[in-house]
Order: structure tokens, then C-alpha cells, then sequence
């Protein structure tokens, strides 16, 4: 059974004598150096557990350079991510996570901040960012960055999904079934996703010798709007002197609006109007119908995100920067049917 005076935190040299190692083994097991046995790793972590030992971070920052801490930075966002799809790896590899929102005129503010606070590596989000890659490391301060974007132009490391793959999965699909006249429903296009969604679409269509159909560009942005969006661009199709049969929507809440939007005017999904969104919400597969979407995997991207954050945290001098690419999946429920 672990001894040590009750009056006090357990210490290093505590935890080594119970353990039987030397405390240089004891804070390799702490800052998670690979080269630990891994029955070395968990005896000592067992006593720690039985001692109640609580690393002191502050001293550990000063010995280490190193805080534990990453920080997940969202820059002009203007919506939420799931933050548990970036806080459960973060924890799960020992880290403290930091969220931030910030905009273009504050990102500088921010990684300043993040310098000062001395975090391992940094997760960013900027689904509309086109910074330069220079730019983006100068003002990083060194700090091992990952992008959560398709940056398709950038060299530092991001992983995204390839979304006009992901669109031309949607209209071909459409286009399969018969649909000649495909609508849409977009999004602002300053976002890169929103705007490689239309230009997929765009391409799709002529392609097969078709002309796009009408389209709605309205505010993509924070959740609360989506599904008004998603609204009024319906009703404002409905007013255009133009037939469609088929609907591509930016993403599913936006698909959610357009289907109350169709309801109230009399008309059915997929009986009048097909439809297909994009994300796989979790309410796409409880609407009725039943909504078919493009899947994206996006607890995949963000552990696959971190994986490499971490790996350039431990290798800072060997590191290769990785660009990936992912591909989605087109789930087909019961919203699409061939056309009457």
C-alpha cells in the first residue's frame, strides 16, 4: 500500500519510490514519451492513481516548455461546430482543450495569446480563411498548427472533404433517377465549402447537358438561420417563373425549412419535389420522409486532425506536413424518387 504524509501532495519522488523507478521515469510517464515499457507506464500511473497525485502544471511548464494544453481556434465561423468532436480526442490523448472564437481582425490577438499561454499545438477552423500560408506561420509563432479545412492551396497540414466529389454524388444520383430540372439552395459564398458545393453543381448539371437549374443564395451561417433559410429560399423559388423537380440544399437544417416551406404550399416530398442535402444531421434520418444526404464523417476528420497535431507536437524536427483529402457518402432515404 502507497505511504507518504498525509499532510502533503504526493510528489515525482514519491511516486517513483512506490512505483520502484527513478522520478526521470516517472515524468517521461507524465509527458507521455513513447520510449516507456508499457508495464513500466502503467505501474506507474496505477500509483499515481492510488496516491492521488496531481501533476503540478505550473512547474511543469517551466521544466518542460510544454502546457498540455491544445487550443482550438474558430475563425469566422459564424456557426458551432460539435465541440465534443474536438474536446474528446484532446482529452483522450491527456490535453486540456481551449476554445476560442475569433474573427479576421482578431486571429492575430488570439494566436498572440496562445503564444503567451504557452499551447502545444493549435486546431483551427476558418471555413472562409484564404490566408497565406507565411502569413498564417508568422503569425503562429511556431506553434504546430493544423487546419480542420479543405485548403486545397495551402501546405501546411488540413484535412477536408472534397466537397465538389461530394456534390456530384448528390446531382448525379438525381440525375439518375431522371431529374432533368434540379433547383438549389445555397449558402453565402464566401464560404470555400458553400462556394465548391455551387461550382460542383454547376459543373455536374453541364456535364450531362443540362442547364442549372434556379438558385437561391442566402446567408449559410449560424444554425438558428439555417433552417429560415432554408424557408425563404423555397418560397422564393416557388414565386420564379421556372419548373423544377429536384432540389440540391447546402446542407440538411437548410433541407428541414425547405420542406416546411413545400408543406405549406401544398406540395410533397419526393411525390412534387426530390430533395437531397448535405452533413448527415442527425434529424436527417427522423424527417418525413426520411432525408437523403451526403454523409461526411467529421468525428474521423477531427481524430484524424489530431493525430497529426500530435505527431508534430512529438517530432517538431522530423515532421512531414500531410494534405488530405477525404471522400463522403450519399445515404439515399425517402426523399428522392423519380419524377411523376
Amino acid at each position: 500500500m502507497p505511504t507518504h504524509p498525509q499532510n502533503r501532495r504526493p510528489t515525482i519522488r514519491d511516486v517513483a519510490r512506490e512505483a520502484g523507478v527513478s522520478h526521470q521515469t516517472v515524468s517521461r510517464v507524465l509527458n507521455d514519451y513513447p520510449k516507456v515499457a508499457p508495464e513500466t507506464r502503467a505501474r506507474v500511473l496505477q500509483v499515481m492513481e492510488a496516491m492521488g497525485y496531481e501533476r503540478n502544471l505550473a512547474a511543469q511548464m517551466l521544466t518542460t516548455q510544454r502546457s498540455r494544453t491544445i487550443q482550438i481556434v474558430t475563425l469566422d465561423a459564424e456557426f458551432h461546430l460539435d465541440i465534443t468532436q474536438f474536446t474528446q480526442p484532446v482529452k483522450q490523448a491527456g490535453y486540456s482543450a481551449v476554445v476560442t472564437d475569433c474573427t479576421a481582425e482578431s486571429l492575430a490577438k488570439t494566436l498572440d495569446e496562445a503564444a503567451a499561454r504557452m499551447v502545444d499545438g493549435i486546431m483551427l477552423y476558418a471555413p472562409r480563411s484564404c490566408m497565406p500560408d507565411d502569413k498564417l506561420i508568422a503569425l503562429s509563432h511556431g506553434i504546430p498548427l493544423v487546419r480542420r479545412d479543405y485548403a486545397i492551396d495551402s501546405r501546411l497540414t488540413w484535412i477536408g472533404f472534397d466537397q465538389q466529389h461530394a456534390t456530384h454524388l448528390a446531382v448525379r444520383h438525381l440525375i439518375d433517377l431522371g431529374h432533368r430540372r434540379i433547383a438549389h439552395i445555397t449558402g453565402s459564398l464566401e464560404f470555400i465549402n458553400t462556394r465548391l458545393r455551387h461550382d460542383g453543381y454547376v459543373k455536374t448539371m453541364g456535364e450531362h447537358d443540362l442547364e442549372s437549374g434556379p438558385v437561391y443564395v442566402g446567408t449559410y451561417g449560424a444554425q438558428r438561420r439555417d433552417m429560415k433559410n432554408g424557408y425563404d429560399g423555397m418560397c422564393e423559388l416557388l414565386k420564379r417563373d421556372r419548373e423544377f423537380t429536384a432540389l440540391l440544399v447546402v446542407n440538411d437544417r437548410n433541407a428541414m425549412g425547405a420542406m416546411r416551406a413545400l408543406a405549406d404550399h401544398g406540395l410533397r416530398v419526393p411525390d412534387d419535389v426530390s430533395i437531397v442535402g448535405f452533413d448527415d444531421n442527425p434529424i436527417a434520418s427522423y424527417l418525413v420522409p426520411p432525408l437523403t444526404t451526403v454523409y461526411f464523417d467529421f468525428d474521423f476528420q477531427a481524430q484524424l486532425g489530431f493525430q497529426y497535431l500530435f505527431e508534430q507536437i512529438r517530432n517538431p524536427e522530423t515532421y512531414k506536413h500531410h494534405q488530405h483529402v477525404l471522400i463522403a457518402d450519399l445515404v439515399v432515404r425517402q426523399s428522392t424518387r423519380a419524377p411523376a
